[in-house]
């Protein structure tokens, strides 16, 4: 697999640096050592004999990153321009976002695009995709193929399962500072009347559903809690 050309280049220019540098102490020493007398010029050929040649070494890595050439790969992700010294043998991982770029007789291959049935979140995928884990909440998301669109997907050993217990969900507590928005806030979530929803809030702790998924419960207990409310959630005994 070429690597990259930006890594190519830095590696030329950090050998250009280092010789660079030790080109100029070298000679900062063959000057000194020509000072101090006769006694020393033979440290100071060696110093300045020292310097031309790592001087040389600076020159030359300096025109190789010049000479590096470029193959320009543009990410099918993020549309991002990746620079290889020569055509990509294989999938590799974009500078950009991240992501494996997947490679086909040297050129990327298109992705399509999909979103999580749970979290909404949008995902990528390729024909050489064969499991697909959403990016923000890591469930499986089943995926199909333009030549066999009813295969069973594939299932990966590292995908979120689903919990199928059955939880309550307790309002616990609020902070006072937002009760109107709470109380509009219950009466949508329960169907229930303005005084129903006050009497319920002087009785805490209290509980608000029972049987229901552990999903719902953590998406119920976020939305009470941008209401300064607190709301925990546990399995159904």
């Amino acid at each position: 697999m070429p690597e990259r050309s930006s890594d190519v280049v830095e590696k030329f220019g950090e050998k250009a640096l280092i010789a660079g540098v030790g080109a100029v102490l070298l000679g900062i020493g063959a000057v000194v050592f020509f000072q101090l007398g006769a006694a020393m010029i033979g440290f100071a050929v060696v110093c300045l004999v020292g310097a031309l040649g790592l001087g040389g070494y600076a020159i030359y890595n300096m025109a190789q990153t010049r000479k590096v050439s470029s193959v320009s790969v543009i990410c099918p992700y993020c549309s991002y321009r990746n620079g290889l010294t020569g055509e990509p043998t294989g999938d590799f991982t974009c500078q950009s976002c991240n992501r494996f770029i997947p490679i086909a007789n040297g050129q990327p291959m298109p992705v399509q695009q999909v979103r999580c049935g749970y979290c909404n979140t949008l995902n990528f995928y390729s024909d050489k995709t064969e499991v697909l884990l959403c990016e923000d909440c890591g469930r499986d998301i089943p995926i199909s193929t333009d030549d066999n669109p009813l295969r069973a997907p594939k299932k990966s050993a590292f995908a979120v399962t689903d919990d199928t217990n059955l939880y309550e969900l307790v309002l616990v507590s609020h902070d006072g500072r937002h009760t109107e928005n709470l109380i509009g806030a219950l009466q949508q979530m329960l169907a229930l009347n303005r005084n129903q929803v006050k009497q319920m809030l002087e009785e805490l702790p209290v509980t608000l559903l029972t049987g229901i998924p552990k999903m719902k419960a953590e998406i119920l207990s976020h939305q009470l809690a941008t209401h300064g409310a607190v709301a925990d959630y546990k399995p159904v005994a």
